[in-house]
């Protein structure tokens, strides 16, 4: 789970063009309000600023590290 909630933030966080440049979070956001807002609480879902963004190989370590754990197996 930790590992796709990660995946996840990095993805909502990054803004893109097709979307004027907004990030995906704001775009669901902007169209469904406080409702987005719920939807992405309900999931753990959060937006990161662009200097916290890291869409590395290795951030999925660096996250369970920074938390006291392990890597994962595999």
């Amino acid at each position: 789970m930790v590992k796709m909630v990660v995946f996840t933030v990095a993805l909502t966080s990054e803004p893109r063009g097709a979307l004027g440049f907004l990030t995906p979070a704001r775009v669901l956001r902007a169209a469904l309000g406080e409702d987005a807002s719920a939807l992405m609480d309900a999931f753990g879902i959060e937006e990161l600023a662009p200097g916290e963004l890291d869409l590395t190989p290795g951030c999925i370590d660096r996250a369970r590290a920074a938390r006291g754990e392990g890597p994962l197996a595999g």
